[in-house]
């Protein structure tokens, strides 16, 4: 054996005595393609290659006799645990009849077995065992110090005896070359490769398993199979992979523990935990008396930590506007307020309100910078401002003829571009305005502070725009600035590089706007299957939290799905008031506002989300949602004055529209809410935000361990309570059919509704045609002027107006008596909103904080968890009777 020679891996783990590989030397099947004779390796990769792996592989060998498993459950021991097999290689006299390699080893019980089963014993190729009878001379063997007394019934020779016990011998010296590393040695090892990683390296706590492995392996091949040692010492045979995987993640944790107590400086877990029970409200004492015990820092670390990061965040802001300055920047812009607040004044405050405007920055790296101009020069801004006419004049020629269905009709022609209603679908659908804990990994966001000083410095607002994506307040501020500089240049004392920012509204705003509205117009109606799901002694607020909102609209559309052409097919073209006040909010208002932003937006369908803006900014403008009857009508008017010019902007909005959303600043103000108290101060609540937003991207300990708290919803519940719904629905309609004809009017702007306890609704609530000044005729079949046809089969737009189909077709499938109403309405909103945003500023002026909904309110209803537990009747068979009682009534 030499030491002077080499090894062959010649690496910088080599260590200890180099041996030379023979033609004797027993080499794992396993490691035969690289360790060959004639190699000389040093005795770590000796024993890695040779030694660790020839244990390993006879720790994992199994018996290969076919019948093992029938073998081992007819014993009696079959419910214990396995002991050692005892495995051999397979007698030659049994190598034909169980047809194994030559080198296959099969266990002491399948031997037995084989001699006594007659699938074996019977064959002709069987051989039965020779008993071997020796002399009292032959049955002593001596090997070295080693004297052996052999039983006359072993199988093996003395030859063979003896070869083991070489083999013995020769491996025992090779394991006691070196002594074994003790526990201890291994965790200051451990400890020497952690405290490198993260005082050294500066590198992340790691909380993966198998990275965590990795990186002790790599770091000392000492360490190499600790790891596995540990974790098979917690038993994982007789555990649950799901157990198991979380006892791996118990032990990196462990193991940075038993480090830092080897040393101090190895402290990344415990700053984490800190970091996270300062987060989640723990006091100063609970933090402080974990850091005792050794599983935290103290507060006083922890206040050190956040005040570094904060200071550091400039910098973190300026790195990132450099590393994307060729890249495509979108910004979120929003105002927020921290809601603690005193219930009563005091004598010397009236109220604890501090406001904020938030801005953060994202960019993408597959979409390059957007310019100013258009290929044929022309700017990104339309000098007209918000132009009516051309908003008009695109969905007269685009749009009326697809306003005449209703969105549900639309959306079957889209199916191929949208997710499905699959359960996974429909949980995400009812956490859609469910901020907390939700960030999306993949997107990285940067506050705002000196942005466009570091933008600036680049030249980049000169020739490039920024998307803005905003809220009511944040758009109507921003284009006022934009349009007072496009008007009067520099004596707007306004900079040039506003004309840059592109102001967008936000699609989460106008789904949540819309939920609202139409929740609380129609709240009479949601009232209703509230009680139906829950209890009529259930009080429904009358401004629920938006995930109520959300639960009760989604469940009211699927249970509407459920029956929709039973419904449908027994009404076919009934022209009454409260059939069609029905069928425009649940076959065109409710699943419109459901999808805009779930499935429409997120799922990067321009085309439906431009159609579907269109229909949300009718359904504002005739429910007089105030602020939102203009606001989609800016973005329209941007969309078509792009397409009109062919400006870059408009391709990439097609082709990245899920990036345009204000989803982050929503989820950002709700992580620094939940973060901060009523004591809070403004400085506080600014150094609070910048430390969301460096750690927000670090979230390794929060996704390993913290829980996450989605409301969940069984697949059979959820079922079961749109089928509840289904059967109201089906009863609802019932009436309304008995009652068709009955509704009555007062001078057209009330509607009693005798299906609803004769409940008088303002006239809002029905479609369209009753806002406009050509109310549907329900004596004629068509509402078109100088109609001379006699045909009694008519098409009901879901407007509300109906036309025979020739008639319908003479005015190319539009109705004329809506587009006269809603151009009136755009001319009117757009006349009011350039003569707001033309208004001039004054001196000290400050921007506008008009009132708009978000998560900034307070909400007052029953917690919607409890509602979930409440415990369901079977109601499988009645839905299937009234399906079939349905079904009867069209086929009469």
């Amino acid at each position: 054996m030499s030491t002077e020679s080499t090894c062959s891996f010649n690496s910088t783990d080599c260590k200890g005595a180099i041996k030379s590989i023979t033609n004797n030397t027993r080499i794992p099947i396993t490691q035969k393609e690289f360790i060959l004779a004639g190699m000389k390796l040093c005795q770590t990769h000796y024993n890695k290659f040779i030694i660790n792996e020839a244990y390993n592989l006879k720790n994992n060998e199994t018996c290969s006799h076919p019948k093992h498993n029938e073998y081992k459950s007819q014993s009696k021991n079959s419910d214990k645990k396995p002991k050692n097999l005892n495995l051999r290689k397979v007698p030659e006299r049994l190598i034909p009849i169980l047809n194994l390699d030559e080198n296959a080893k099969i266990c002491s019980l399948c031997r037995k077995k084989t001699d006594s089963n007659p699938d074996y014993n019977m064959l002709e190729e069987y051989n039965a065992p020779i008993s071997r009878k020796q002399d009292d001379s032959d049955n002593i063997l001596k090997v070295g110090n080693h004297t052996y007394s052999f039983r006359k019934d072993v199988l093996y020779t003395g030859e063979e005896l003896k070869q083991f016990e070489l083999d013995y011998q020769e491996m025992m010296a090779q394991l006691t070359i070196t002594d074994e590393i003790s526990l201890s040695d291994k965790i200051k090892k451990m400890s020497s490769v952690l405290y490198k990683n993260q005082r050294i390296l500066k590198q992340k706590t790691i909380y993966d398993p198998d990275k965590f492995k990795n990186m002790l392996e790599m770091g000392d091949v000492d360490l190499i199979g600790f790891f596995d040692e540990l974790y098979q010492g917690t038993n994982p045979n007789t555990k649950s992979d799901k157990t198991n995987n979380d006892n791996k993640k118990k032990l990196v944790s462990l193991c940075y523990f038993l480090s830092s107590i080897n040393n101090k400086y190895i402290n990344g877990i415990k700053a984490d935990i800190g970091s996270y029970l300062e987060t989640s409200g723990a006091s100063a004492s609970s933090i402080d008396t974990l850091a005792n015990i050794g599983l935290s820092v103290s507060k006083r670390t922890v206040n050190r930590q956040k005040t570094l990061i904060t200071e550091d965040h400039q910098y973190t802001v300026n790195d990132y506007c450099s590393q994307n300055i060729e890249n495509m920047f979108i910004l979120n812009i929003d105002d927020y307020h921290n809601i603690h607040r005193r219930n009563q004044p005091t004598l010397l405050k009236t109220h604890d309100i501090n406001h904020f405007i938030t801005i953060l920055l994202n960019s993408n790296p597959d979409i390059p910078k957007i310019p100013y101009y258009s290929s044929n020069n022309i700017p990104i801004h339309n000098p007209k401002g918000v132009d009516f006419k051309l908003i008009i004049n695109y969905i007269n020629v685009n749009f009326m003829s697809k306003l005449g269905k209703s969105y549900y009709q639309r959306n079957e022609m889209w199916k191929q571009y949208l997710s499905d209603d699959s359960y996974e679908n429909k949980l995400e659908f009812l956490n859609v305005h469910n901020y907390d804990g939700r960030v999306q990994n993949q997107q990285e966001l940067r506050s705002m502070k000196n942005i466009f000083e570091k933008i600036e410095q680049e030249v980049y607002l000169n020739n490039f725009v920024i998307p803005t994506i905003c809220d009511w307040p944040g758009q109507v501020n921003l284009r006022r600035a934009i349009t007072l500089r496009l008007n009067k240049k520099e004596n707007s004392g306004i900079s040039p590089q506003i004309l840059s920012i592109i102001p967008m509204i936000g699609p989460l705003h106008i789904s949540l706007n819309s939920r609202e509205i139409l929740f609380q117009k129609y709240h009479f109606f949601f009232e209703m299957i509230y009680h139906e799901l829950f209890g009529g002694n259930k009080i429904l607020a009358q401004k629920p939290k938006p995930r109520l909102i959300d639960l009760i609209l989604n469940l009211t559309f699927y249970g509407w799905k459920n029956i929709r052409n039973l419904i449908i097919n027994r009404f076919r073209n009934i022209k009454d008031v409260e059939y069609l006040m029905m069928i425009d909010l649940l076959d065109n208002s409710l699943p419109l506002t459901l999808d805009i932003y779930t499935k429409l937006f997120k799922c990067g369908f321009f085309e439906g989300y431009l159609e579907s803006i269109v229909k949300i900014w009718i359904l504002f403008q005739r429910l007089h949602r105030h602020n939102y009857n203009k606001a989609p009508l800016i973005f329209l008017s941007d969309v078509f004055y792009w397409t009109l010019n062919d400006h870059p902007i408009l391709d990439i909005l097609k082709n990245n529209l899920p990036i345009f959303n204000d989803y982050f600043v929503e989820n950002f103000h709700s992580s620094l809410r939940y973060q901060t108290a009523e004591s809070n101060t403004d400085k506080q609540i600014i150094q609070k935000a910048k430390t969301i937003d460096i750690e927000r991207n670090d979230d390794g300990f929060k996704n390993t361990f913290v829980n996450t708290r989605n409301t969940k919803f069984s697949k059979v519940k959820l079922i079961s309570l749109e089928k509840k719904v289904s059967l109201f629905l089906l009863s609802l309609f019932d009436k309304i059919y008995h009652n068709i004809g009955k509704s009555s009017n007062n001078n057209n702007s009330v509607f009693e509704l005798p299906s609803f306890s004769n409940r008088n609704v303002n006239v809002e609530l029905l479609p369209l045609a009753w806002s406009t000044s050509n109310l549907p005729d329900n004596d004629n079949f068509c509402d078109a002027k100088n109609c001379l046809s006699s045909n009694s089969s008519n098409i009901i737009l879901i407007c509300g107006h109906s036309y025979h189909k020739e008639c319908l077709s003479l005015l190319n499938g539009k109705c004329k008596y809506c587009f006269s109403y809603l151009s009136e309405s755009i001319k009117t909103n757009i006349i009011s909103l350039n003569k707001r945003l033309s208004k001039p500023l004054k001196d000290n002026e400050i921007s506008e904080f008009t009132e708009d909904k978000g998560l900034d309110e307070d909400y007052d209803d029953e917690n919607i968890d409890n509602l979930l537990e409440q415990e369901e009747y079977n109601i499988n068979n009645q839905y299937e009777i009234q399906y079939n009682i349905w079904l009867n009534y069209n086929n009469m």
